[in-house]
């Protein structure tokens, strides 16, 4: 361990880099969270922030999602009712019954918490389904939050446990001395540090590339879109092949759904009565339903998919934290990287996530 704590900036507030700065601000250390606009003004506030193990991704990554479910609970516990976490369990399937079959057997063969259920059992799970399917995979340990009062909860306690939070504060580059980081140049100031944690997301490859590290990571627009509804439809998240839908509040029901173009046919407005026309074609109770709001959130989507998480091997000082998943991830990274940062040892979790992964 360091006889000091390094005096660390965290560049994004977004729910990631709220988390590093909790983490690292608990641990004693010297920590500046700096963002351009406020908590969760970027991609974090139109997040559908389904906390889930996911499927169809490698098995160091899924191991990591598993971990981050555990890691809210450890969460729930040091920021008490700051945090709300709604474990409602999670419904998937596909048209293909084998593929559910297969993604229930495979979860459960890696140890997770996801089991094969039939039609009887998910009608009472979720009664308003209109036609529940002949079976699906239940993941009765997932849940969501409230993305923007969660990162917002992690930066109060940051600031409560001594960090500097400095909002609507743009960072235009990150100081180096040619061999490493010293710091932040903002609009007003050069802000000297011994580590820099880079948590901006889709900015995080301009502000690096200046010098000579240049991320794969490329923005993904997607959609969150929010329904006015006379009352509770759904208890838990369901996804399938035409919707991804949870209940927010007794009368807002979330959908999340993937950003085409601008085309009329395609545009987020047709997306929108797309997805509407499937909540009223599979769910009971829809009357009165309205479209509230559509909101495009531009995702940092990292070139093999994988979360970019750990110290550069080309700028000493310069920790990245960008991924996709922000909501899932936020707590064990935020755990994982302070130990990084403060303790030295490389956290084997992440050696599939490294930053170097990208050197040709």
């Amino acid at each position: 361990m360091r006889a000091t704590k390094p005096k660390t900036i965290v560049v994004g507030a977004g729910i990631v880099g709220a988390s590093i700065a909790y983490h690292l601000a608990r641990a004693g250390a010297p920590v500046i969270l700096v963002d351009k606009s406020q908590p969760a003004g970027a991609v974090t506030r139109k997040a559908f922030a389904w906390i889930n193990v996911s499927h169809g991704v490698p098995k160091p990554y899924a191991a990591l999602r598993l971990l981050a479910i555990q890691d809210y609970r450890r969460l729930e516990r040091e920021l008490g009712h700051a945090l709300q976490v709604d474990w409602c369990g999670a419904l998937t399937w596909h048209r293909d019954l084998a593929e559910t079959e297969r993604l229930a057997r495979e979860h459960a063969a890696a140890g997770y918490d996801v089991r094969l259920i039939e039609r009887d059992q998910i009608a009472q799970l979720e009664p308003n389904l209109a036609e529940p399917p002949r079976c699906a995979a239940y993941a009765a340990s997932e849940g969501a939050v409230d993305p923007v009062a969660t990162t917002a909860a992690l930066v109060d306690a940051a600031r409560q446990a001594g960090a500097d939070i400095r909002l609507a504060t743009e960072v235009i580059a990150l100081a180096s001395n040619g061999r490493g980081i010293t710091g932040i140049r903002t609009r007003d100031e050069t802000i000297g540090a011994d580590a820099v944690v880079m948590a901006a997301g889709t900015d995080a490859r301009g502000l690096c590339r200046p010098l000579g590290l240049d991320l794969p990571v490329d923005p993904s627009p997607a959609l969150l879109l929010r329904y006015r509804t006379a009352g509770p439809l759904a208890k838990g998240i369901i996804s399938n092949s035409e919707m991804e839908i949870r209940q927010a509040t007794d009368r807002c029901l979330l959908a999340a759904d993937d950003y085409i173009d601008e085309s009329p046919e395609n545009g987020p407005d047709a997306i929108a009565g797309r997805a509407l026309a499937a909540v009223k074609k599979h769910v009971r109770g829809t009357t009165g339903i309205e479209l509230e709001s559509v909101s495009v959130g531009i995702r940092p989507i990292p070139a093999d998919g994988c979360p970019i998480v750990g110290f550069s091997v080309r700028i000493d000082g310069l920790y990245v934290a960008v991924m996709h998943a922000g909501v899932t991830m936020a707590p064990v990274v935020g755990r994982l990287a302070t130990t990084e940062i403060l303790e030295s040892p490389r956290v084997a979790l992440l050696d599939s996530c490294r930053p170097e992964r990208f050197d040709s």
